[in-house]
């Protein structure tokens, strides 16, 4: 019964909100996003992480408008606060913005988010009724939430295995350096990393804080901290990460031997400057940007690409000169992101490599290509797909010559194997956990939308309670009967009635006539007497 209440509510709210709006729906296909931009439920925090990915969103709708033939997509970003009242709030602005008469495509596509599996939940609740498809995060059994997976580390992980292997190492110290906020996969990457390393028989010692037991082999994860190159000495530091440290390793003057791997791909160009200059940013904040969540914006233009996808191929079949279907756009949209995910999962990676000695800069080695869960590593700044025919070489070098400066750091091992990892549970897997199914926090109503809302949601629900109010009436009136006035004189019947059937009509038995008896004769003083025994 609640469910059904609910669903009148939100489709009075939607029809209340959209009353008198336009009736054009445009030239252009709408997207919406919902996500943290402030990560409290007051909204107040600022999330440096929300602000990026609105300023990606952004970016990625005007660099696909400039490369589309077809119709241009509008994206438009929608703040969360983090919270399952700030993420109903945020759909409900997504569906009152769209107009309810455009919901369908080409106009409107559907919604990319909430951010959590919760969140993303109880928007499904509302955006169900009108039949708008979700790409989530999360997978979901809904049929309107698509799941669309975050881009695989597995290559980052054979990438640092390779190079492992080729400076001969039988053992090294973890080092993860996770984020302040628990928002990274540095730690992801660390348990996967240890797992595949125990299977190739290394010995992984797990870095606790205690700068005395770190050898003189080092693998760390995510962007060191101030001050750690300080700490070993005459060491060769493998440093993994998924952003950009050029800047922040070239100002790094130590005794150790730092190799840098990190994703090849070119950041997007204006998006730092974008970040840093967002309207986002307070008098009082400083822009900050953070590229290892670069990853957080691959999964955002692949959700835009899957959505540009389905619609290119919607537009083939029916020319998109009418609205479609739901239902059909849905399954369109299902199948485009299936063939997508299979697309993804046998793309090849590629990883740079970088050396770094003492106070010099950073110097390019070669790249680590990584396709079909197999690293191959090319020495020299070619590129490595010019090199195939020898993809199938042992040494997976090409007949390139490995760098007199990479040499110097095979060494054989030395000292005791002890300390070893043997699972991976002495790291801690981050997850992200959707703690708002606790706790539902009102957010900041700071506008007339949503009094509007409100208004709208407290007149329905009073029309409800009278509608209840009547019906009790009715049933009560009919179980009870009809009224009798007060003046009216109430004869009461009597007799006796037949148990089981209070509304029959009461019948008499009739009494038999005595037979007159002779008074003068035994006998019949006998039968009178008889009788009244009887």
């Amino acid at each position: 019964m609640a469910i059904w209440r609910a669903t009148l509510v939100i489709i009075g709210i939607v029809c209340a909100c959209t009353c008198g709006g336009r009736t054009e729906c445009g030239n252009h296909a709408q997207i919406s996003l919902l996500t943290s931009v402030h990560d409290d439920p007051s909204c107040r925090k600022l999330s440096p992480k929300g602000v990026l990915l609105y300023e990606a969103a952004k970016l990625l709708a005007e660099i696909h408008n400039n490369k589309s033939t077809g119709y241009d997509i509008e994206l438009t970003v929608l703040d969360t606060c983090g919270s399952i009242a700030g993420s109903l709030k945020a759909g409900m602005k997504a569906l009152v913005g769209a107009d309810t008469n455009c919901l369908q495509p080409p106009h409107y596509l559907g919604i990319i988010g909430p951010d959590t599996a919760t969140n993303a939940e109880a928007v499904h609740k509302i955006t169900s009724v009108l039949k708008v498809p979700h790409i989530v995060r999360r997978e979901s059994n809904s049929p309107f939430l698509h799941y669309l997976a975050k881009e695989s580390d597995s290559y980052l992980i054979q990438g640092t295995l390779k190079v492992v292997e080729q400076l001969k190492w039988k053992s090294f110290s973890l080092v993860v350096n996770a984020d302040e906020d628990g928002e990274d996969d540095t730690q992801n990457i660390a348990k996967k990393l240890t797992m595949a390393a125990i299977e190739k028989g290394l010995c992984v010692l797990i870095h606790d804080g205690d700068d005395d037991d770190l050898t003189t082999h080092i693998v760390h994860i995510g962007k060191p901290e101030e001050g750690f190159f300080s700490k070993p000495v005459n060491a060769t530091v493998i440093v993994l990460s998924e952003g950009h440290l050029d800047d922040h390793l070239n100002h790094v003057n130590s005794t150790n031997s730092i190799l840098l791997l990190e994703d090849s791909r070119n950041e997007f160009a204006g998006l730092e400057t974008r970040v840093l200059k967002s309207k986002w940013w307070s008098s009082k904040d400083t822009g900050k940007y953070d590229a290892e969540e670069l990853r957080e914006v691959r999964w955002l233009e692949d959700a835009i690409t899957v959505y540009a996808k389905a619609l290119d191929a919607l537009c083939k079949k029916k020319k998109c000169k009418s609205q479609v279907n739901p239902v059909d756009w849905n399954n369109v949209l299902s199948n485009v992101l299936t063939g997508y995910a299979k697309e993804s999962h046998t793309t090849a990676m590629s990883i740079d490599l970088s050396m770094k000695v003492k106070a010099a800069d950073l110097q390019s080695l070669g790249t680590v290509a990584v396709e079909k869960n197999k690293a191959t590593l090319h020495w020299g700044d070619e590129d490595s797909n010019d090199d195939d025919d020898d993809d199938d070489d042992d040494d997976d070098h090409n007949g390139e010559e490995m760098p007199n400066i990479f040499k110097k750091l095979i060494a054989k091992e030395k000292g005791t194997r002890t300390g070893c990892a043997t699972t991976a549970k002495e790291i801690k897997l981050m997850h992200e956990e959707d703690e708002d199914a606790a706790q539902v926090l009102v957010s900041e109503m700071d506008n007339s939308e949503w009094w509007t809302m409100v208004g709208t949601v407290s007149g329905v629900g009073v029309a409800m309670f009278v509608v209840g109010i009547l019906a009790v009436y009715v049933v009560y009136t009919n179980i009870r009967g009809p009224v009798v006035p007060k003046n009216a004189r109430v004869e009461r019947d009597t007799s006796l009635r037949r148990v089981g059937s209070d509304r029959e009509t009461p019948v008499r038995a009739p009494r038999h006539a005595r037979t007159l008896q002779r008074r003068d004769s035994n006998r019949s003083i006998r039968s009178t007497i008889s009788e009244k025994s009887v």
